[in-house]
């Protein structure tokens, strides 16, 4: 295989190496996505839940200011019974206090669920509090691992980087700017295997004259359909049947 195509083919495997734990690095955000749900939503449940118990200590409170009231106004009612001289006053005043009496065990009652309903939420509170701090927790030890994670993923990459200039300095440069151009407008695959007189870049079939050219590898060929340099992989071991038999013909042929 020409030199230049090797160094090529050697560069693309590093410059996919280095790609790969980009997008590695590029995912680390998504999956820390995964543990912000939890938490938002153990978050949002506490919120409702705090908002809700609020909402019900004011009303509550409203409702303890007329208790209130209506006890003052059936004490003030009682304690001018006494002053009462007919007993058709008497029976408007028993009356007037029965009716207040009536909401006040009405607000009472009002009280005692509103109270019940407090408690619940209050429950619901501490519940979604310990959720909370749980998934404040697993968020933690997430972004914290994926710290780690991109520390070895950039540790990684600045070596491969390393390995990557020696390949670099041994490509002429108008190869490597050829390259660097395929590589940024092709989706970062430039060079690719040509298989079964296929492109392995676009999928597209390669004329057989071009195919056995680059089966050659004496020079850098490309695609015809998208421009990527193509190389020929030879799997078959030289020593196998299959391996003699064509190197045989071709000595007759070349005799």
């Amino acid at each position: 295989m020409n030199e230049q195509l090797k160094i090529l083919v050697g560069l693309q495997e590093i410059d996919s190496s280095i790609l790969l734990v980009i997008d590695q690095v590029d995912a680390l955000p998504d999956k820390l996505e995964q543990y912000k749900a939890p938490l938002k939503e153990a978050n949002d449940f506490l919120e409702k839940a705090k908002t809700q118990a609020e909402l019900l200590n004011k009303k509550k409170k409203d409702k303890d200011m007329q208790l209130d009231e209506f006890q003052d106004k059936i004490e003030k009612l009682k304690s001018r019974s006494a002053d009462v001289k007919t007993n058709k006053e008497y029976e408007a005043n028993l009356k007037e206090i029965e009716s207040f009496e009536k909401n006040r065990d009405r607000i009472e009652d009002e009280i005692l669920t509103m109270m019940e309903e407090i408690e619940t939420f209050s429950n619901i509170s501490k519940e979604e509090e310990v959720k909370v701090k749980e998934a404040e927790k697993a968020f933690k030890q997430e972004e914290e691992k994926q710290e780690e994670e991109k520390k070895k993923l950039f540790s990684e990459v600045e070596a491969i980087k390393a390995k990557r200039a020696e390949y670099v300095e041994k490509l002429d440069k108008k190869t490597y700017d050829r390259y660097m151009q395929l590589l940024k407008k092709l989706g970062g695959l430039a060079v690719v295997e040509t298989r079964n007189e296929i492109c392995l870049g676009c999928n597209t079939n390669i004329p057989p004259q071009l195919c056995s050219d680059i089966k050659k590898g004496d020079d850098v060929h490309t695609c015809f359909y998208c421009n990527r340099l193509l190389f020929y992989k030879d799997d078959t071991p030289a020593n196998s049947p299959q391996e003699a038999a064509p190197a045989s013909n071709d000595r007759e042929e070349t005799e």
